[in-house]
């Protein structure tokens, strides 16, 4: 094993150009868009980060946080339950559909599922989970409170089954992201949680940002995709940070997008995209700057090595 559980400032370029590089080229490769599916990018940056990081021999960080005692019997039941539950979500309430087509059309997604899960179960049984209750609690705020401002100011019309889709993209975005953005841009790029300063995840969000900008499924507004990302990765990596947990960033993710993909765009259906974006991007620049405050006031020592 490595002295230390952090990327070189070589390593962590190189990985940030892959991410990016990726990010900007598959989704124009026909042939990976009819065989991996629209989920084919997060999971080459999952794909990359864990190169890297077995390359280097470092832990992967699923587990990271308050340890429990190892009970062999409890520990394996502790993850299958996590599975079980993330297995009811997926088909609850007619959201077999959804899964099907899932697997159908979206092979890599079906693969970052499975990984995702298998990771999670794996973070439930290693940690004390009680013990990161309040930062799951303010991972939960952090993502829902710019929706619930937007739902209050625009009064989206709520699509019929709404409570089954939301239960669905919950599961399978929370256990994705765990196993391919968290994985690669808040552990590999910020590192190590307790070390962590301001400059890693500036660097990582502007990484994070550029990664979805570049992406040509996110529309044509390239400035505004990658302002919005940003911010919303950095407050993905202030959490990861003053948690001490992957996992409680991989549910602020998962709270983030959820709602936005059960609502199916009814926010923007109202016909004010522009405000709607203008609520989104000032609730979370101000989470951001909230949080980033308390990162700087935790005093973490700076272990971004390229400032």
């Amino acid at each position: 094993m490595s002295s230390s559980p952090d990327l070189s400032r070589r390593a962590r370029l190189a990985l940030a150009a892959s991410l990016v590089i990726t990010a900007a080229s598959l989704p124009r490769l026909s042939a990976v868009q009819r065989f991996a599916g629209g989920t084919a990018v997060p999971l080459a940056a999952g794909a990359c980060a864990l190169v890297v990081l077995l390359a280097a021999r470092l832990p992967l960080g699923f587990s990271w946080g308050p340890a429990r005692s190892r009970r062999l019997v409890a520990d394996v039941a502790s993850g299958f339950a996590l599975g079980a539950v993330c297995a009811a979500g997926l088909i609850w309430d007619g959201n077999e559909a959804r899964l099907a087509q899932l697997w159908r059309d979206d092979r890599a997604a079906a693969v970052a599922l499975l990984a995702g899960v298998a990771a999670w179960g794996a973070a439930v049984a290693a940690t004390r989970q009680r013990a990161l209750g309040r930062w799951y609690a303010a991972a939960a705020g952090a993502a829902l409170l710019p929706e619930a401002l937007l739902i209050a100011v625009l009064r989206p019309a709520a699509p019929s089954g709404f409570a089954a889709a939301f239960g669905f993209f919950l599961v399978a975005d929370t256990a994705v992201a765990f196993a391919t953005e968290e994985l690669a841009f808040r552990r590999a790029l910020v590192g190590p949680p307790d070390g962590a300063g301001l400059g890693a995840l500036i660097f990582m969000a502007v990484v994070f940002g550029l990664w979805h900008a570049v992406q040509p499924g996110y529309g044509g507004a390239p400035w505004g995709t990658f302002l919005g990302t940003a911010l919303g990765g950095f407050v993905a990596g202030c959490v990861y940070v003053l948690s001490g947990s992957l996992s409680a960033a991989a549910l602020y993710h998962g709270l983030h997008n959820a709602p936005l993909k059960a609502l199916g765009g009814a926010p923007i259906a109202t016909g004010r995209a522009g405000l709607a974006a203008g609520l989104a991007l000032g609730s979370t620049a101000a989470l951001a700057v909230a949080l980033g405050w308390l990162v700087r006031r935790r005093g973490g020592r700076e272990a971004s090595r390229l400032s």
